[in-house]
């Protein structure tokens, strides 16, 4: 998916894979909405060895990213409401908007981390040659 993209940031983002080599993937699962294990994630890349948690605690900064794509989400949801029902009352956007961010809840984690990741590290497209290297020596 979006091959064309790959040294991009949103490629990673997207595809929820590694932000320095772009290959492998950051959740053990690639479904979202597998509510066992949609959390769950890699301690480190499997191909370039990035360790993603770069420290205990990491990933709560991915709160403010979830914020910002929660606020996103119900903009875009109460947006889509004026549009299609332009006679709705408030109860019908706030009931849409808690049941859209309820349901877009494990979308919003994932995306969250991943996006928090992306903003600290840069694309490296020399990485998984760099891990050989270390690896032969």
């Amino acid at each position: 998916m979006l091959s064309n993209l790959k040294g991009k940031r949103l490629y990673s983002i997207l595809n929820s894979k590694c932000p320095k080599c772009h290959e492998g993937d950051f959740y053990l699962t690639k479904k979202t909405y597998d509510l066992k294990n949609f959390s769950k994630n890699h301690e480190t890349c499997d191909k370039c060895g990035y360790r993603f948690e770069k420290e205990p605690g990491y990933f709560y900064g991915a709160m403010y990213v979830s914020y910002g794509l929660a606020i996103a989400f119900s903009v875009a949801i109460g947006v889509a409401i004026l549009v299609l029902f332009p006679g709705a009352s408030y109860k019908v956007y706030i009931a849409a908007i808690l049941l859209g961010i309820i349901g877009l809840m494990p979308l919003t984690f994932r995306l969250s981390r991943v996006i928090w990741m992306n903003l600290f590290q840069h694309f490296d497209p020399n990485a998984l040659q760099k891990k050989q290297n270390s690896a032969e020596k």
